[in-house]
């Protein structure tokens, strides 16, 4: 997994808003074995790291619970790090893709990319928000299915916030004795 950050500022407001792009290529392996899974059961990739938070994504090759998903799989990106003592409310967009074998996966072609434009809030209320009809079974199965590596290849993108208010002033305490010092 390669993560890429890269910042921009929202201005025009008194609150701007930092935000941090982390992109990582999750491989799902097994995949033989994952497409029988039963509807609502999923796999879970590694956790990966964007803006200091733990990430995982959960892929239900037959879709998650809901009956208006049939023939198809659904993807959700959950903030693993749910502390009970810690709860941060952690303001991101995603996108996630699923690659085309086709092309061979150094190749940046994609299948599907469902865009959400939201702003998800995540925190230990909703620690998990994706997509219920993520793509077609069907189309994973004939385009996106590694059958010499039994794969398949998602790529997320997450933007998280950093938001600084520009009312608040910040003190610097200079060292007792530096040059700098008033």
């Amino acid at each position: 997994m390669e993560s890429v950050a890269v910042a921009s500022i929202t201005e025009g407001s008194p609150d701007a808003i930092e935000w941090h792009c982390f992109d990582y290529d999750i491989t799902f392996e097994n995949y033989s074995v994952l497409r029988v899974l039963e509807p609502g059961q999923c796999a879970v990739s590694e956790e990966f790291v964007g803006g200091k938070y733990n990430w995982e994504l959960h892929y239900f090759p037959n879709g998650s619970i809901d009956e208006n998903n049939e023939g198809h799989s659904s993807v959700f990106l959950k903030r693993s790090n749910n502390v009970t003592w810690f709860n941060p409310v952690i303001k991101t967009r995603f996108h996630i893709t699923m690659h085309h074998n086709s092309f061979g996966y150094d190749v940046n072609t994609v299948i599907v990319c469902p865009l959400d434009p939201s702003v998800h809030t995540f925190c230990n209320k909703n620690p998990i928000w994706g997509f219920n009809r993520f793509i077609s079974k069907s189309i994973v199965e004939k385009y996106c299915w590694d059958k010499s590596k039994d794969c398949i290849k998602l790529r997320c993108y997450i933007w998280v916030t950093k938001e600084f208010s520009s009312g608040v002033k910040r003190r610097v305490r200079k060292r007792e004795g530096s040059e700098d010092s008033q």
